[in-house]
């Protein structure tokens, strides 16, 4: 099964497209991570480990970590 992606930075559009084409079933975080990192150095990727869930979720950071989605001060931010 395809996992579903929760990308991070959404707002970097090619980076998304990239993690979402780079994608593909019978892979594993760590696969889709050393395909990410040959042009995103500090890509992450970390597999959702919740029971219950019936589908395969993964977290992927092209900074490594969270990064906020909008500058300081933008859209009301501090």
């Amino acid at each position: 099964m395809r996992p579903v992606l929760v990308i991070n930075p959404r707002r970097d559009a090619e980076f998304v497209a990239f993690a979402e084409a780079s994608v593909a079933e019978q892979m594993t975080p760590e696969d889709l991570e050393r395909r990410l990192r040959a042009s995103y150095p500090r890509a992450l990727v970390r597999a959702r480990g919740l029971s219950a869930e019936r589908m395969t979720v993964w977290y992927v950071y092209r900074d490594g970590q969270w990064v906020a989605g909008h500058p300081a001060g933008e859209n009301g931010g501090p």
